[in-house]
């Protein structure tokens, strides 16, 4: 069977399911947003600002957990430590996520991840307990810059059911709200998005064809890790490394000494036409090995978009070997 090129093709991978353990013996757990309010799903609605109430977890009812980091003790409980939020205490650690795929912990047990954004906005966030990261009413930063809420769910007096997706300009029936719409007290902006682009933009690059998401300004991080100082790669220290399914590349991003900051601008590493899914480092953290995904789509060597990747389905390894 063959994929009818003429189609837009619906993104996947809005499900997250990054798992982690803690140097306090809990597992961290994200859950994405599941795809609403796009595509075939564009009548459901995000549940990402959607938190329950105490009756609903006593019920172990968790179905407002989408769009969440989840905090859990090892047999599955919640920890008596988590963060009430809006006055309930549940597995939520934090709120208001899209699609985070990377999560790591860095100095002084700070938490950190990475995350999809919709055209623009990928994002790299500290993660702090009883936050909310502002989707899908927030993609990045809160600035009405090149994204609105356009809330296909409650389209009216047309039905979403009755209309036709359009991932650019949404029918007059969808309601649409400006970022800076959005007011709430532990809302909390990324440190980094990749990237912001102003309202005129220009979404739509025909090099891509019917892969437009390929060439939009987003970079759809996978994992993140922290490298340590220490012995290693001189000028490393203290950086968040985060792997891409588009750019075929391993972005380093150095952090500030508290953490709470970004220093300088990312440096990008390792260009192949490839997805990378993973990375793993030696004791010594001078070779890394990128993990690449067997098939799928990424930028190609010249731009635009192809699934003719160099090495699918493969572990690549990167040496370090001296600085000229």
């Amino acid at each position: 069977m063959t994929r009818d090129a003429r189609r837009p093709r619906q993104r996947r991978g809005v499900n997250s399911a990054r798992l982690i353990f803690g140097d306090d013996g809990k597992l961290y757990y994200t859950i994405g947003d599941q795809g609403n309010n796009q595509f075939g799903r564009k009548c459901l609605s995000i549940r990402a600002q959607e938190l329950p109430t105490a009756a609903e977890v006593a019920a172990q009812d968790w179905s407002k957990y989408q769009g969440k980091i989840l905090r859990l003790n090892l047999d599955g409980s919640i920890p008596n430590d988590n963060p009430q939020i809006d006055g309930t205490r549940s597995h939520i650690y934090s709120h208001g996520h899209r699609n985070p795929q990377g999560l790591t912990f860095g100095r002084g047990g700070k938490l950190y991840a990475n995350e999809h954004g919709p055209k623009s906005d990928d994002e790299l966030n500290l993660i702090e307990p009883g936050k909310n990261y502002g989707w899908p009413r927030v993609a990045g930063y809160q600035d009405d810059q090149a994204y609105t809420y356009d809330n296909w769910s409650a389209a009216s007096p047309d039905s979403c059911e009755s209309l036709a997706w359009d991932d650019y300009n949404p029918p007059p029936s969808v309601p649409r709200q400006l970022e800076s719409a959005f007011s709430h007290p532990d809302f909390k902006e990324p440190l980094r998005t990749f990237f912001t682009v102003p309202n005129d933009y220009n979404f739509f690059d025909p090099a891509c064809g019917f892969l437009q998401y390929i060439c939009w300004p987003t970079i759809a991080p996978s994992s993140l890790h922290y490298y340590r100082t220490g012995n290693g790669i001189p000028g490393w220290g203290n950086s968040l490394l985060m792997t891409t399914l588009k750019k075929g590349s391993l972005f380093q991003v150095k952090l500030s000494s508290s953490g709470q900051s970004v220093v300088g601008e990312p440096v990008v590493l390792f260009k192949t036409t490839n997805r990378y899914r993973d990375l793993a480092m030696s004791p010594d953290r001078r070779t890394l090995y990128v993990i690449t995904d067997t098939e799928g789509n990424t930028s190609g060597p010249t731009g635009g978009a192809t699934t003719a990747l160099e090495n699918p389905g493969a572990i690549l390894e990167f040496k370090y070997t001296g600085s000229n």
